[in-house]
């Protein structure tokens, strides 16, 4: 019988990795193989090799979109390897650089096509990806982000939902996620970042800049709610999760705490939690948050508690336009209803961003 940590991680997290593009045959292999967490990152790190070795094939065939694919599920298969490996970081970050590296083979093979983007910010360069859809632009623009463990690599899928209704898509890594974590840990400023990735933007001839968004998931909705409250050139906010602030540090799960600790840069929760709640809080901003928004929480979240909802919803201006979305069956993020959930996001914000 799997152990404990292994059946409680596929319990809460298989349809994150189907809803996120894990062929579903390796899910199903992963939950009937698989008997101890200790397994979890071989087994991936496998199956990244194996569709690496898979893409080359296809490359060398001459199929380039097949080849794209196969990239990609391998970048994903070693983004899982890794993403809740808290305990051993220097096999976390081996995890972390195949899956950047495959990335970036599968990127120009997409299609359409990822254009990778480095933008500077006081000495540091955030990494980032642009995909244009079809037809003459200029383009309205969503600026994905990700959250504790989500990166830029990890949205193809909803990058695909935006694509095909008229939406440029922009993800980026920040403070404490993905490649840029070797320049910064987590920071309480990460707007700033946001609003720096808004002027690149702005200089792109492909992107109508008065039609940019943000959406961002679990804790990028947190990012995503400050920076549009900060930032007024972001004309539509999808806050994916609702995330208001960290008073609920205290009854998060050992690995949650565990990862929030990681990407802060500190040793241990413990440590970590006053420089947190102080970090996580958008007590300062709410007030400010007045171009239309999205909340979509799931109303049975084992890991943001639903009255995180309430919270944001009281601190919003009286007049926000504001849809709250909170289906009571949905687990974190709404990963178990990704295929009715996500695409009713990407609905809103072409509605908000083409008007």
């Amino acid at each position: 019988m799997p152990d404990a940590k292994l059946m409680q991680v596929l319990r809460i997290h298989a349809g994150r990795l189907v809803g996120d593009g894990l062929p579903l045959p390796d899910v199903q292999a992963a939950e009937s193989r698989l008997q101890s967490w200790e397994e979890w990152f071989d087994f991936w790190a496998a199956r990244g090799a194996a569709y690496e070795a898979l893409g080359d094939d296809a490359l060398a065939a001459g199929h380039r979109l097949t080849a794209g694919r196969l990239f990609w599920f391998g970048s994903m298969a070693y983004h899982y390897a890794q993403f809740l490996w808290w305990q051993d970081p220097e096999r976390k970050t081996s995890g972390q650089r195949e899956k950047v590296h495959l990335y970036d083979r599968a990127a120009p093979l997409l299609r359409p096509p990822a254009r990778r983007f480095a933008v500077p910010v006081n000495g540091m360069e955030v990494p980032g990806f642009l995909r244009l859809p079809e037809g003459p632009g200029p383009h309205p623009c969503v600026i994905l982000l990700g959250g504790l463990e989500s990166t830029k690599e990890e949205s193809l899928l909803f990058e695909e939902l935006c694509l095909e209704r008229g939406l440029a898509t922009c993800a980026f890594d920040g403070p404490g996620q993905g490649e840029f974590m070797v320049q910064s840990p987590l920071r309480p400023d990460f707007e700033r970042f946001t609003s720096a990735v808004v002027d690149f933007l702005l200089d792109e001839p492909a992107i109508a800049g008065d039609r940019i968004g943000v959406l961002g998931r679990s804790l990028g909705g947190y990012y995503a709610a400050r920076s549009a409250a900060s930032d007024e050139r972001l004309r539509a906010c999808g806050v994916w999760g609702a995330f208001f602030d960290l008073s609920f540090f205290d009854d998060l799960s050992p690995s949650a705490a565990a990862g929030f600790a990681y990407v802060a840069g500190y040793p241990d929760p413990a440590a970590a939690r006053d420089f947190l709640q102080r970090s996580i809080d958008l007590s300062d901003v709410a007030a400010q948050l007045r171009c239309p928004t999205y909340v979509l929480h799931g109303g049975a979240d084992d890991l943001i508690p639903v009255a995180q909802v309430d919270r944001l919803r009281d601190a919003l201006p009286s007049d926000a336009d504001v849809v709250w979305d909170i289906p009571p069956e949905g687990n974190h993020c709404c990963h178990n209803l990704h295929h009715l959930v996500r695409p009713r996001m990407a609905d809103w914000l072409v509605d908000r961003l083409t008007s």
